[in-house]
C-alpha cells in the first residue's frame, strides 16, 4: 500500500510539473515576445521621426497593426493576450526576458552592419 502512494504521489508530481497550458486564444510566449519586440522597435522609429506627437502617434499606429497582421493575429487578441500576461507576473517576465535578448541581438546585428559599411 505504501509503495503505492509513493507511485501516485511521484506520477501526481511528475504530470503537474509539466508545460502549463495557456487558455484558448491566448498569444504562446515566444511569439508574444517576438511581437513586443517588434512594437517596441516601432515604438522608437515612429518616436525619432521628425513629426509632431499626435502625427507620431498616427505612424506608430500604423506599424503596429502591420506587425499584427504579419503575426497573424488581431489587437483584440494581442490586449487579451497582454492582459493574460500580466495577471501572471513570472511569466510576463520570462517574455521581457526574451525581449531584452532579441532587442539586444537585433542591436548588435544592426551595429554590426554599421561597422562593416
Amino acid at each position: 500500500m505504501r509503495k503505492l502512494i509513493y507511485i501516485i504521489a511521484i506520477l501526481t508530481i511528475v504530470s503537474c510539473s509539466g508545460k502549463e497550458e495557456l487558455p484558448k486564444g491566448i498569444i504562446p510566449p515566444e511569439k508574444m515576445a517576438l511581437i513586443l519586440s517588434d512594437i517596441y522597435l516601432a515604438e522608437h522609429k515612429a518616436a525619432n521621426i521628425s513629426l509632431k506627437p499626435d502625427s507620431s502617434k498616427v505612424v506608430f499606429r500604423h506599424y503596429e497593426l502591420k506587425i499584427l497582421e504579419d503575426y497573424n493575429t488581431n489587437d483584440s487578441v494581442y490586449k487579451e493576450s497582454f492582459r493574460y500576461y500580466l495577471e501572471y507576473p513570472e511569466k510576463l517576465e520570462a517574455v521581457y526576458d526574451i525581449v531584452i535578448d532579441t532587442v539586444s541581438l537585433r542591436e548588435q546585428v544592426e551595429n554590426a552592419k554599421k561597422k562593416q559599411k
